[in-house]
């Protein structure tokens, strides 16, 4: 059984989610092709790959990955990974696989949302703890709330940026933890992110690029307080915005990625190809992951 599964951006509300905050994501046209092999030793290296198939049960078994998206990406790879490896495996509704694939991947980091596995599991643009939309499900943990919703629109264009440096999800959740922890000016910041989430969700929808774009360089201006940008995120971010609507960082920071939406789009790919970045041309799509027979 094989298992093809779309990577995933997060245009607006990223670490904002973490603590119940809005946060708009899609499923983007950019595959894995994921499956199990028999291997003598099963080593996998790592963590989140040895809890799923511990909690399969499955052993002497290798993971194999396909796809030309590094990861550490801020794509979601991680949560990608877990959910192809219980739907190789079982057959699931949407709802479970997000909810069973969340529960392990907050148990190997110790903290983080469902809005990846949730993303994956579904398709298309998923709102969290929003008001829009065509609800999908509801998840909690530690007395955290996060209820979904499939927002219908059509498909945007964007140029997805990888800085050609991984950024680990729980170092920086937990750089960004501990701002939160420290009072009211945190907290702040994530309520003007989760502000700039609902405009972003309705600009989505009338599919302004324009105003998506702005909205997009807003959000990114209120994560680098965070310091979770680096000095070539903002290279690319600084070249999408010249020839994009905007840019900002998709995913936890500290390295990954940068989504753009683009204006000029030859322009764009051919300055960010002097750059010597892995440049995806590319969409937002409806598909989630799926499984069949090959």
């Amino acid at each position: 059984m094989v298992v093809y599964s779309p990577h995933k951006v997060i245009l607006f509300g990223e670490h904002a989610v973490v603590y119940g905050y809005p946060a708009l994501s899609a499923t983007v046209d950019l595959f894995a092709k994921i499956y199990l092999v028999p291997s003598r030793s099963g080593l996998q290296y790592t963590p989140f790959v040895q809890k799923t198939l511990s909690y399969l049960g499955l052993s002497n078994v290798y993971v194999k990955v396909e796809t030309n998206v590094p990861s550490g990406s801020g794509l979601g790879t991680s949560s990608m990974i877990i959910t192809s490896i219980l739907l190789s495996e079982r057959d699931y509704t949407k709802e479970k696989l997000a909810n069973e694939a969340f529960n392990i991947e907050y148990e190997t980091q110790g903290l983080g949302s469902p809005i990846d596995t949730t993303t994956i599991a579904a398709g298309g643009f998923v709102l969290t703890n929003g008001k829009e939309g065509v609800p999908l499900w509801k998840i909690e943990k530690n007395g955290i709330s996060w209820n979904f919703s499939s927002v219908p629109t059509r498909n945007t264009e964007m140029v997805i940026v990888y800085s050609g440096s991984k950024g680990s999800t729980k170092e920086q959740v937990a750089k960004v933890r501990k701002f939160y922890e420290r009072g009211k000016f945190a907290k702040d910041i994530m309520n003007r992110i989760g502000s700039i989430t609902e405009d972003g969700v309705k600009a989505v929808m009338k599919g302004d690029a324009a105003n998506i774009g702005e909205l997009m360089n807003e959000n990114h201006s209120e994560l680098k307080v965070f310091g979770i940008s680096t000095d070539q995120i903002e290279r690319i971010v600084s070249v999408g915005r010249e020839y994009g609507y905007g840019a900002k960082l998709t995913g936890a920071g500290g390295g990954g990625a940068v989504v753009i939406i683009p204006r000029e789009k030859e322009k764009l790919i051919k300055k960010l190809k002097e750059m010597n970045v892995m440049v995806f041309d590319t969409s937002t799509t409806s598909a989630g992951i799926f499984k069949r027979s090959e």
